[in-house]
């Protein structure tokens, strides 16, 4: 199977799917891994290292099976490596969970500074879940409409802005709340926003689609809508007019 064919199959996947993996190995396992770390004995800076060993594999793992890096694969290597090298500076639990979560606010400057770029973020994430071929249909739709750039801009800076939601609610969980409670606390607040956010996405893109024909995530991002055609009512006297003028031309 070649890697074009690979990227293919995966993006045909179920979205169940490709949801499932994330929420696995970025929520999950590192909790599972943190809480069952501390029943045993373990530090719990010991603890929060281990745990954020689980995301790390899955991104090598995902990066060997597709042999190529995309802008927002490295964006993710980036913030994993971030991670990994200020945390062994510090042996302060409550310090790595306030730079955890400062991690937030570089993803969301990272999203909003790609409005500064070719192509926004919300652009880019459409383009890493389609198919090669949809990916061309992509493009050529954002250079022939200002409407979509302009939706997805408009999306672009509602992540971007979550994100820094993100930091200032997690600094401030991190900072007052018991150490032992802030993974779970700091998950359970992210999966919130979100969740939050993912849902604003898609009645957005409703509106779009029902208003406007763009198809913001869609493989065939403009649809050509079809004018509707307003029901015929009943008019007693154009009817009779219809009836006199059918009779004459018999006649």
């Amino acid at each position: 199977m070649t890697p074009s064919n690979a990227r293919t199959v995966t993006s045909e996947a179920p979205a169940w799917r490709a949801l499932a993996a994330p929420l696995l190995f970025d929520v999950a396992l590192p909790l599972t891994v943190y809480y069952v770390l501390r029943s045993q004995g373990t530090g719990q800076w010991q603890a929060l290292m281990l745990s954020g060993t689980v995301p790390v594999g899955r991104v090598a793992v995902m990066l060997a099976a597709r042999r190529h890096v995309a802008g927002f694969e490295t964006f993710m290597i980036g913030m994993l490596a971030v991670r990994v090298v200020t945390s062994l500076f510090t042996g302060d639990p409550r310090v790595l969970l306030v730079k955890d979560a400062c991690l937030s606010v570089a993803a969301g400057v990272w999203i909003l500074g790609s409005l500064l770029t070719a192509r926004p973020f919300a652009f880019q994430m459409g383009q890493y879940w389609s198919a090669p071929a949809a990916q061309h249909g992509r493009d050529a739709a954002w250079h022939r409409s200002p409407a979509l750039r302009g939706a997805l801009t408009r999306l672009t800076v509602l992540w971007g802005c979550g994100q820094v939601l993100d930091c200032v609610v997690g600094v401030t969980i991190a900072t007052t709340c018991a150490v032992e409670a802030v993974p779970a606390l700091n998950r359970a607040k992210g999966l919130a926003l979100l969740g939050l956010a993912a849902i604003v996405t898609v009645l957005y893109s409703r509106h779009c689609l029902r208003r406007r024909g763009l198809s913001l995530f869609g493989t065939v991002p403009l649809r050509t809508r079809h004018p509707r055609v307003a029901p015929r009512t009943y008019d007693p006297q154009a009817h009779d007019t219809e009836e006199r003028t059918s009779h004459h031309d018999r006649t």
